[in-house]
């Protein structure tokens, strides 16, 4: 982080970047332990990744444990797997001790920013932009659960900083000179860093393998891998280009072969869905994805954005709005100034390229976990457009008044958003003192509940179709498959059959479950019978195959059938293991498949 001292700097001794490097780290230390949560993420991938990850330290390879066919993944990259496996091979076994590595990471992406906005403008400039963007609401949750994004931010800022210490430029006249770059002077950023020196092939190969790693932790990395290839075409440094595509070519082209291996193109197949969830609404042409684009465009500046420091609190709309616009227009000048003045790096490359792949996903998806790469390089480039034009103005001390100011305006806001945070942490931390999740509803904990005792007491066969499967198998141990998206009980019977699944769970975590469980049970109770439930939301049932359906309706009679049809009858013996009820293993703050991995099923 440190270097010679850059113009825009003021001249500040190298002791200015230890100082602002150390109050911007007690910052982010002091608002990490403030809203540290102990309870699990709800959503699917948290578990996924730990059961990949478990697969992993168990040696049973990259293996979705969670499916009843024990596929090999070819969805989610490698890399932040391998992290937690590691961590698990080194003791890490609980929700809070993988939500802690979580924490550090986000600690050291902030820390890279300050880095890399620093090495343009200053450690001040680079402080304040860090500040900004630790405090945001995306970067604080990105903190709090075991997702591949602390990883992916650590990896983008290392690239982009490494990048730009190694004198990548898009610079004017590149392709008109004699070699690699112009001459020194022609529209170098001003900072530590903007030129190459001794080490620039170091730092290089360091940007090169962290732009590499954000393709293994998650597939938007790609946008990166574009931008540095085409940078170092500008450049016309064409063998160090050689280079980072043969590299990168290998362990790419074996990713694409294992996904086309296990019959999986990632999320090609959902990104051309009008909606994931709702299949029966087809797929989207062109119209599809320019109308996507704007939806998309209308969320993230008109609410994401300046909900990420205002969001907490009860401002109108229109201001969210305007706030997100007025960010995103100084963002843009920012990013255009540096393009016109040759000044551009890895950064004003990734924006355009990764920015359209965000505005291209599915609108169903999107939210601000998308985004958290870009709020960094927006804060910086509209810093720089405020500085800019106070200085075209003549205004004294623009980078003292009209800075501070710009910084105040989001960060005032934003520690409203912490401190309520912080409260709610506190509470949940004291309600989860044994059982992280007592910080959530009767309907999950019932799910919590469904998924610990089917582990115990259905037989060692057993799938259980299920709205989270991948929750299901890390909590409990037994596999299943997500229902087909159709209230027509037709397609998840089919499903039944195909992987030979007796039991459903019937549940309330979500709206999904809500719109399309019920609907399929009421339209064919007589393929269902019930075995156990968890309070009026959760019912685990067993689903009978057609020979039983049809069996037992002929011997009831015609009339009886009809009379019974909206009934749900016990199931009766030879569902469960036995005929005594076992009490699930209670595992507190552990993570069950962790601990203790259920072993590879005989299909």
């Amino acid at each position: 982080m440190t270097g010679p001292a850059a113009p825009a700097s003021g001249g500040l001794p190298p002791r200015a970047w230890w100082i602002a490097g150390g109050l911007l780290l007690l910052l982010h230390a002091v608002v990490l332990a403030a809203v540290a949560l102990p309870a699990p993420h709800l959503g699917g991938d948290n578990a996924a990744y730990l059961s990949l990850a478990s697969s992993l330290a168990s040696g049973t390879g990259y293996t979705e444990l969670w499916d009843p066919l024990e596929p090999p993944h070819a969805k989610y990259p490698p890399a932040y797997p391998l992290l937690l496996a590691l961590a698990m091979t080194l003791g890490a076994s609980t929700w809070g001790a993988f939500k802690l590595l979580s924490a550090l990471l986000v600690a050291g992406a902030g820390l890279l920013v300050f880095a890399w906005a620093g090495s343009r403008r200053g450690p001040l400039f680079g402080a304040g932009v860090a500040a900004a963007v630790i405090l945001s609401a995306g970067w604080v949750e990105a903190s709090r659960w075991v997702l591949s994004e602390p990883l992916f931010l650590v990896a983008v800022f290392l690239a982009l900083w490494g990048a730009d210490r190694a004198g990548l430029r898009l610079r004017r006249g590149a392709w008109s000179g004699a070699g690699p770059g112009s001459a020194p002077g022609s529209g170098a950023g001003s900072g530590p860093g903007s030129e190459p020196g001794s080490g620039a092939a170091a730092w290089l190969a360091l940007a090169a393998g962290a732009t590499l790693l954000t393709l293994f932790t998650r597939t938007a990395g790609l946008p990166l891998l574009a931008g540095l290839f085409l940078l170092l075409a500008w450049e016309r440094r064409w063998r160090a280009l050689a280079v980072t595509v043969a590299v990168a070519a290998v362990p790419v082209l074996l990713w694409i072969l294992r996904g086309r291996g296990a019959g999986e193109g990632a999320y090609q197949d959902e990104f051309w869905m009008a909606n994931p969830y709702e299949p029966a609404l087809g797929s989207v042409g062109l119209g599809g994805l320019l109308l996507r684009v704007w939806t998309n465009l209308k969320l993230y500046v008109g609410e994401v954005l300046g909900g990420e420091w205002w969001g907490a609190w009860s401002v109108p709309a229109a201001a969210l709005a305007a706030l997100g616009g007025v960010l995103v227009l100084l963002a843009l000048a920012g990013w255009g100034r540096r393009l016109v003045r040759g000044e551009g790096g890895l950064a004003e490359l990734f924006l355009p390229l990764y920015g359209g792949l965000v505005l291209l996903w599915p609108e169903v998806w999107s939210g601000d976990r998308f985004v958290l790469p870009l709020y960094p390089l927006l804060l910086a480039w509209a810093a720089e457009a405020i500085l800019a034009g106070a200085r075209a103005a003549s205004i004294p001390r623009p980078g003292t008044a009209l800075a501070a100011l710009a910084f105040l305006v989001l960060a005032f806001p934003a520690l409203g958003a912490v401190r309520d945070r912080a409260q709610v942490s506190s509470v949940c931390r004291d309600l989860a003192a044994s059982d992280p999740f007592a910080c959530y509803g009767a309907a999950f904990r019932g799910f919590r509940d469904a998924a610990a005792w089917s582990g115990a007491n259905l037989p060692a066969d057993a799938v259980v179709i299920n709205r989270k499967p991948r929750i299901f198998f890390a909590l409990g141990g037994t596999p299943g498959r997500v229902f087909p998206f159709f209230q027509d009980p037709g397609p998840l019977l089919a499903q039944a059959e195909d992987l030979g699944a007796r039991y459903l769970l019937v549940d309330r975590v979500d709206n999904v479950s809500v719109f399309y469980l019920p609907p399929i049970v009421q339209a064919s109770p007589a393929s269902f019978c019930w075995i156990r439930s968890w309070g009026p939301e959760t019912v685990l049932l067993g689903i009978r195959d057609a020979e039983e359906v049809a069996a037992r309706a002929a011997a009831a009679g015609e009339g009886r059938a009809e009379a019974a049809s909206d009934e749900i009858e016990p199931c009766g013996a030879g569902w469960t293991r036995g005929e005594a009820e076992r009490t699930p293993r209670r595992w507190g703050h552990q993570v069950p498949v962790v601990v203790s991995p259920p072993p590879r099923r005989l299909r």
